[in-house]
């Protein structure tokens, strides 16, 4: 497991101290290694650079600063608990910025309200809010993710069948499907659900039956690898394009088209951040200070682990006197009309009476081997 922290490593020998007097310490539970390592190491940048603005803004009050302190769960839900547990038993974290994917986020969802610790994960599913009032979630729920994608789906191709390729190992992902599925009952003939698990890489079984059923649309609901390879085998097996396949967000990255190259050509999918569509003063400045930084454009992860810290940026910033847990999870779930660079850029960020985030997300498709808005 690899361990990065911001302090020095004598200090930490000496006492278990994450910060001074005036830092606010957020435990970053990330995903650096594993299956979900392509959220964490994007999503890392962008709570840095966060960290960077607002402590340089001096917004927070005072001498005050924030404090991002980091370890890899490696993709494991046990490890995520025992890295929030951790984190939590520090008096020095303020809050939790993580996990990094619906399976984490939903196993160490109970661990931070035993421990009565703000936590914003990045997932969909809503069982991060049913285990109580200080686990929270960044991301759409299925629901909102996938009545939109599977509306534009059937408007634009209009399938006579669908098949849908769920994951076996991941609640959130596997919630999406079943968000399809229902959409689609009485619009077309379902086919029988397939699933995979995400570190699967052999799908060729999976491509057979594609190329047998001939569905009019497939619908997958994996990681960004195993999705470009169920689509690239289906290809190579001789699947046409009159065979839509259609994705989740987190085929929105980079990696979907290094992997699928021409074979994902074409594929559609629901996005909750493509920054650099967007043309706003805020996204735009956004998107040139990471280019500056990093020499490179925010993926979707980025952009979602950059609005974590902003949003707890936003929350404590609001806080008068002294800064604690509870007042940092009460501003948390009452911001409103937050602006924001995840979403649609037409809409602001809110969390509902629920704690369920609200703001639109965003239908794109491979279009010249990249990532662009659906016509």
């Amino acid at each position: 497991m690899k361990i990065r922290y911001l302090v020095p490593v004598v200090a930490m020998a000496l006492a278990p101290s994450f910060a001074n007097a005036e830092d606010l310490v957020i435990g970053g539970v990330l995903s650096l290694t594993g299956p979900y390592a392509f959220v964490g190491k994007s999503a890392i940048r962008g709570m840095e650079m966060a960290i960077d603005e607002i402590n340089a803004s001096k917004t927070l009050g005072g001498s005050r600063k924030l404090k991002l302190v980091t370890e890899d769960d490696g993709s494991n839900n046990n490890q995520a608990i025992t890295l929030l547990t951790k984190f939590a038993t520090n008096a020095e974290t303020i809050a939790i910025a993580g996990p990094t994917a619906s399976a984490t986020v939903v196993a160490a969802a109970p661990a931070a309200n035993e421990h009565k610790i703000p936590m914003l994960g990045i997932a969909v599913s809503t069982a991060v809010n049913a285990a109580g009032p200080w686990s929270n979630r960044l991301l759409s729920s299925p629901a909102t993710l996938f009545e939109a994608l599977s509306e534009y789906t059937y408007k634009r191709f209009k399938p006579k069948s669908i098949m849908t390729i769920a994951a076996r190992d991941n609640d959130g992902a596997a919630a999406q499907s079943v968000v399809a599925r229902k959409w689609f009952e009485g619009k077309a003939t379902l086919l029988p659900e397939e699933s995979a698990l995400m570190a699967d890489t052999d799908f060729s079984a999976l491509a057979t039956k594609i190329a047998s059923q001939k569905p009019s649309v497939v619908i997958i609901t994996l990681n960004d690898a195993a999705a470009a390879n169920i689509i690239l085998q289906a290809r190579q097996a001789g699947v046409g394009k009159e065979v839509q396949f259609v994705s989740n967000n987190a085929t929105a990255q980079p990696s979907f088209i290094k992997i699928g190259g021409k074979a994902v050509e074409g594929t559609v999918m629901a996005t909750d951040a493509l920054p650099e569509i967007r043309a706003d003063n805020l996204t735009k400045t956004y998107v040139a200070n990471f280019e500056k930084k990093f020499g490179a454009t925010p993926d979707q992860f980025a952009t979602i682990g950059y609005t974590i810290i902003k949003l707890y940026g936003q929350a404590i910033g609001g806080i008068k006197g002294t800064v604690t847990r509870d007042n940092v999870r009460n501003a948390l779930v009452n911001l409103k009309n937050v602006p924001v660079v995840i979403g649609d850029g037409k809409t602001n960020f809110s969390f509902d009476k629920d704690r369920n985030p609200v703001y639109k997300p965003v239908i794109v498709e491979v279009r010249d081997q990249k990532h662009q808005v659906a016509r």
